[in-house]
């Protein structure tokens, strides 16, 4: 029979009981014996004591004479040492200065090469300019006519004629920067970004930020007049290359002009081009009423003495003045105000020839270091002027007929500008349209550069190129339409052209891949 767990705890707790019991009895005889005194033995008879608990005794490791021993403290040194810190990368990190040494004049390298050159051409940059001289007197008048119609808040329009490059645009942006005009309402287009004569008024209900129902081009129209009935308020409109809406019946044009006469219009129209007769000869219904007759400014070809004064002030503002000596300016201003006045032309080939004399003194100078024969009086020459052969050897590339392409060297002769020629030979060779514009163009020659890891230029940039090579008398640019819709022509024999450049590894290669033409 087995056991129940109930007698089993019984006797458990019977045997803790008698070894508590003979623990007790066993710490009363040595109390007993150490102590006589009677008292305290009464004392401790009725006295009961719990039981003691034994505390193990800890025991320290062992020690190990092989471990590492904490070094001492170091001592204090005294008040006048500093205190010795230990060399850690971090301490010896901190110490170190970030501080560049100052650079001594004696080893500094020394410029072979002068920026002169670099701020003449940007002098000569056919930008907005500063100031015109040449143009007060069409500065005034424009000036005169735009505050008189402020000033009477009444409506008035202006034809601004004149050939390319006189200025005529560049004075219009100058007179609207004016600080008196800056809150005018005006609204700029550009009418050669238009593709169509009736698109024209999409664009202006756009800019006057006009809401229509309808988007056809009478829905635009009838929102535009709406709104010069209702308006309030001055608005200057520019139509540039205004001639490029001609229509049918010039029915656009008689309409924009029509505008500044109608009841409550506050509009100042200014229409810009370059046809002298465009509103006796495409618009001769004007000259009947007398309140749409536009106002007449015409802007002459630039004179020798104007294109002289224009290149010296510009030379002036830049400190650069010693580039251009008086005589060389003299021939380049005589020769464009003979042909064309054009004053975009003259700066570009002012830029060529600077380009050229940069050349020929970096030339020199390489020379100079390879022959190591008075390399430091050369360094500390003055910047060499433009030489007169250069001029005329500028002007008869843009004003002759031809030349040879193997004349200038690798150095006079700049990459981009032989990738240009190239990508117009490709297109001439291998396309099957030979309508070339400058945007195709652009096309084939971003093909060009990226296929051999070249870095290409924006199309932007690429315009001023192509202008730089048409002061070379290589190609031609024509057209009023938009940048991009430029027609361009190869000038020079095409056979003398590929003759010249076919001992060039690089420009060979691109003149035999027809993959980059693609489609054309």
């Amino acid at each position: 029979m087995t056991k129940s767990p109930v007698k089993k705890l019984s006797r458990r707790k019977d045997s803790v009981t008698l070894s508590s019991q003979t623990v007790r009895s066993k710490a009363y005889r040595k109390i007993a014996e150490s102590n006589s005194n009677s008292e305290d033995e009464e004392i401790l008879k009725g006295t009961t004591f719990p039981m003691p608990v034994a505390t193990p005794t800890k025991r320290k490791p062992p020690v190990d004479k092989t471990a590492a021993v904490t070094p001492p403290k170091m001592q204090k040194n005294s008040e006048n040492e500093a205190p010795l810190t230990p060399q850690t990368p971090s301490t010896v990190l901190n110490k170190l200065s970030l501080n560049s040494p100052q650079k001594s004049n004696e080893f500094e390298p020394k410029k072979l090469f002068n920026n002169q050159y670099q701020k003449a051409r940007k002098a000569l940059h056919s930008c907005v300019p500063t100031s015109m001289p040449g143009r007060e007197k069409e500065l005034t008048d424009l000036h005169d006519f735009i505050n008189d119609c402020l000033d009477k808040e009444t409506s008035g329009s202006l034809y601004i004629s004149g050939p390319p490059g006189t200025g005529k645009t560049a004075a219009l942006s100058m007179i609207l920067e004016e600080p008196q005009l800056l809150e005018l309402k005006k609204v700029f287009v550009n009418c050669t970004a238009i593709k169509s004569a009736g698109a024209i008024y999409a664009r202006i209900s756009s800019e006057l930020n006009l809401k229509t129902n309808s988007r056809t081009e009478k829905g635009n129209l009838t929102a535009i007049e709406s709104y010069l009935k209702k308006n309030r308020k001055m608005i200057l409109l520019v139509l540039d290359e205004i001639d490029q809406l001609d229509s049918k019946n010039q029915s656009v044009l008689y309409t924009i002009f029509e505008w500044p006469a109608k009841l409550n219009s506050k509009l100042i129209l200014i229409g810009i081009a370059n046809a002298l007769d465009l509103t006796d000869r495409i618009l001769p219904r004007l000259q009947v009423r007398c309140e749409l007759k536009p106002k007449l400014m015409h802007f002459a070809p630039y004179n020798k003495q104007q294109l002289v004064q224009i290149f010296t002030e510009r030379l002036k503002e830049s400190n650069v003045s010693s580039i251009f000596s008086p005589v060389a300016i003299q021939m380049l201003a005589g020769k464009v105000a003979a042909i064309s006045g054009d004053v975009r032309r003259a700066l570009d080939i002012g830029r060529r020839v600077v380009e050229l004399a940069e050349q020929q003194k970096n030339k020199g100078t390489l020379n100079c270091i390879e022959n190591l024969v008075a390399v430091e009086e050369h360094k500390n020459n003055t910047v060499e002027a433009v030489d007169l052969k250069q001029v005329v050897n500028v002007l008869n590339n843009v004003y002759g007929t031809s030349q040879n392409l193997s004349e200038d060297s690798d150095d006079a002769f700049p990459l981009q500008q032989k990738i240009i020629i190239c990508s117009l030979l490709l297109i001439l060779k291998k396309a099957k349209n030979k309508d070339i514009t400058i945007g195709k163009l652009h096309g084939v020659y971003k093909k060009v550069c990226q296929k051999r890891n070249l870095s290409a230029v924006d199309q932007a940039e690429f315009v001023g190129l192509c202008s730089l090579v048409e002061t070379r008398g290589i190609m031609r640019i024509v057209g009023k339409k938009e940048t991009r819709l430029h027609k361009v022509s190869l000038v020079w024999d095409e056979e003398e052209v590929v003759n010249a450049l076919k001992d060039k590894q690089l420009m060979s290669s691109i003149l035999q891949d027809t993959d980059c033409v693609g489609k054309l």
